[in-house]
């Protein structure tokens, strides 16, 4: 590890060193900052991240190839402030928690605006999705509950996937193009092959992608081998879009994701599965949207997204779930989102009104006949529906008020168990531009989260040998999030030099989530202990996160932090959802007319101590290096290297120490006419 470590050190020296052999190159054009990217979570209406009035961010798919060319989504999502996931080593799933809050829908993943609602319970997260990086075209998060108009749950927030068309891969005048991406990464033989055609005829274009991944083992940052960490995944992405009249396009998409991998409950436990993982989505979207048609906005979508796990026990260490033994977890979402923005100018004021409606079904299906798998993740059903209004007026003295309601309708049936409720959710923004690039924002927005089949079915038995009960709660309230949050945008160009940006976002905010949903267990109870979801007492979340970069030709900097606490407001104790502090910062640099792009990211990662011993990690800090370089308009290479210090760790919520040094190339040919 010596060797590796002294090997990592000159790379990085190298890097910085060469700093200055790049101040005679002249670049040719200043490069977009990540917070010039655009979203739609916060109030379903473009606008780029740094003029949103709340908590958003985007990452781009340019920034996602030339910085980190990545295998999975957890490497660029955790550089994103407020932003953590949960993985395992063992399951290409990703659970997302933002600000502390995560499980069972908490934060709203949207995939081409179908949700992602698939939870099996157990030792690792309570929700997760999965999806193939190199189908992602951009990245839209929008943090907290203020994004009144995306959906029922989401008081953690919003993570929206757009995925590549055909736009991406043609250029102008092209009727055809295939691209080919291939790479490899040392550590546990990762190698990917990725093919994507994109074809236009008249006034209908189409892609279609498959990839093939493939992973041995990884080794942590000690040498030590992390046992059952490969998986052979394959993926497909279809998308067709056909725009029928001026303003009119007509949209649909699938997606299939296909895993194999080998399951354990815990980095330690000897009890192994065979699994087999099988998700598809479709999509069928409208949308309407022309400049001379100010009162229609209109966009509407109905999606489906089925979700099935296989496993079958491999290890024979119990004799109450012997080998052979097997069990399948599947999810059923149906759904809907339909909406319309109408826009008018009075004078010097624009308002813009937005009203829709949107919906979806969950029917969880769960077999397991020897062991413990329908207890754990009951079978059942629940509908939820919501509809949403909200006005933005804009004056043109740099003032922007925000008003919207939300109103929340959920049915819940399983077994001998029916619950139901509703609720409206208010929220109230305003934003205030007292000098051109500075703007203020406050805003006060509520969520409602209703009660998942788990948390209000679980029944039965933990298997020895500590077998407790599990129990059932046919009493569960709703959880609802009070937000307050407020912050400063900041933009100017040509700062020091002409072409130059700055961008940076400043937010704080304070969350109190009243009857917060929480896993109890007491010990005392006869004859094991029990174990229930309850409400437990209002819990609060507050913190501040900071984005900013600056980019120039030659150069950027990017800096990005969260700094959040969370606790029960009753007994002061310490929420395990609450990630530790960290911090992010990358250094690029541009070369050869900007063909050539390298650079350096550090993260920092405070230690995780006021939680139970089991959960604690120490503080670490990790440094990942980058390189691209484009031959031409048509063949680009990529390096990376990946914890080049060899750093042993583990990141909190995960259950396994991360990888250790892992050096990746990648090549990208295309061809197009």
């Amino acid at each position: 590890m010596g060797y590796v470590c002294r090997r990592s050190r000159l790379v990085l020296t190298a890097v910085i060193a060469s700093v200055w052999a790049m101040s005679s190159v002249i670049p040719t054009m200043a490069q977009e900052t990540s917070l010039d990217g655009i979203i739609i979570t916060t109030t379903k209406d473009e606008e780029k991240a740094i003029e949103s009035l709340s908590g958003a961010s985007a990452v781009s798919r340019d920034r996602i190839d030339d910085e980190f060319q990545p295998d999975d989504l957890p490497s660029v999502l955790s550089t994103v402030p407020g932003v953590t996931t949960s993985v395992t080593a063992r399951d290409p799933a990703i659970a997302i928690n933002i600000r502390g809050l995560q499980d069972f829908g908490r934060v709203n993943v949207l995939i081409e605006g179908a949700r992602q609602n698939f939870q099996r319970s157990g030792h690792t997260a309570d929700g997760f999705f999965y999806l193939e990086p190199e189908m992602v075209k951009s990245i839209d998060i929008t943090r907290g509950p203020s994004s009144t108009l995306y959906g029922s749950g989401a008081i953690g927030g919003v993570v929206a996937f757009d995925l590549l068309d055909a736009d991406d891969i043609l250029r102008d005048g092209e009727t055809y193009a295939v691209r080919l991406r291939t790479r490899y990464g040392t550590n546990g033989d990762q190698r990917l092959g990725s093919l994507t055609g994109a074809m236009k005829v008249g006034n209908f274009d189409v892609l279609a992608q498959g990839n093939i991944r493939r992973d041995d083992p990884y080794d942590d940052g000690d040498g030590n081998t992390v046992t059952d960490s490969g998986q052979e995944t394959d993926s497909f992405l279809g998308k067709a879009r056909w725009f029928v009249a001026d303003g009119h396009v007509i949209t649909a998409s699938a997606i299939k994701y296909q895993s194999e991998f080998i399951d354990r409950p815990t980095a330690t436990t000897a009890t192994r599965r065979d699994s087999t993982l099988d998700n598809e989505q479709f999509t069928l979207g409208y949308k309407f949207s022309r400049e001379d048609v100010p009162l229609f906005d209109f966009s509407a979508k109905i999606y489906r997204n089925t979700t099935e796990l296989d496993q079958e026990r491999i290890s024979d260490n119990s004799i109450f779930e012997p080998a052979g033994s097997q069990r399948d977890f599947n999810l059923v979402t149906d759904g809907f989102d339909i909406a319309n923005t109408s826009r008018f100018q009075f004078s010097n004021i624009k308002l813009a009104f937005t009203v829709g409606v949107d919906g979806f079904r969950d029917e969880v299906t769960t077999n397991d006949v020897v062991g413990n798998g329908d207890e754990f993740t009951p079978s059942g059903e629940r509908e939820v529906f919501g509809s949403f209004a909200q006005a933005r007026l804009s004056f043109a003295n740099g003032i922007d008020l925000i008003g919207a309601l939300r109103y929340d309708d959920y049915k819940l049936e399983g077994g001998d168990t029916e619950l139901s409720g509703d609720r409206i959710s208010p929220k109230v923004t305003i934003g205030v531009t007292p000098l051109q690039g500075v703007t203020f924002f406050a805003t006060y927005a509520e969520g409602f989260r209703a009660p998942s089949v788990t948390e209000t079915l679980i029944r039965g038995t933990h298997p020895p040998p500590v077998p407790f009960e599990l129990l059932p709660n046919p009493n569960l309230r709703p959880e609802v999030a009070k937000n307050v949050e407020a912050g400063v945008n900041v933009a100017f160009d040509g700062v020091v030099t002409t072409g130059d940006k700055f961008r940076a976002k400043i937010v704080g905010f304070e969350n109190k989530v009243e009857d917060f949903i929480d896993g109890v267990f007491n010990p005392f109870a006869p004859p094991n202990g029990e174990f229930q979801y309850e409400n437990r007492n209002n819990v609060t979340i507050q913190g501040v996160e900071f984005e900013g970069v600056y980019s120039s030709e030659y150069w950027f900097f990017s800096f990005a932090a969260e700094f959040i606490q969370g606790e029960d407001d009753e007994t002061g104790e310490t929420l395990t959802t609450v990630g530790p502090n960290k911090a992010t910062t990358t250094l690029g640099l541009y070369a050869f007319e900007g063909k050539l792009l390298y650079g350096v990211r550090g993260n920092f990662y405070a230690g995780q101590k006021d939680v139970d011993v089991s959960l604690q990690t120490a503080g670490y800090s990790t440094f990942d290096l980058f390189a691209r370089y484009k031959f031409n308009d048509n063949a680009t290479m990529n390096v990376n290297v990946d914890n080049v210090f060899d750093k042993d760790y583990r990141q909190y919520f995960n259950q396994s120490d991360s990888p250790g040094l892992n050096a990746r190339v990648g090549l990208t040919l295309r061809l197009g006419g």
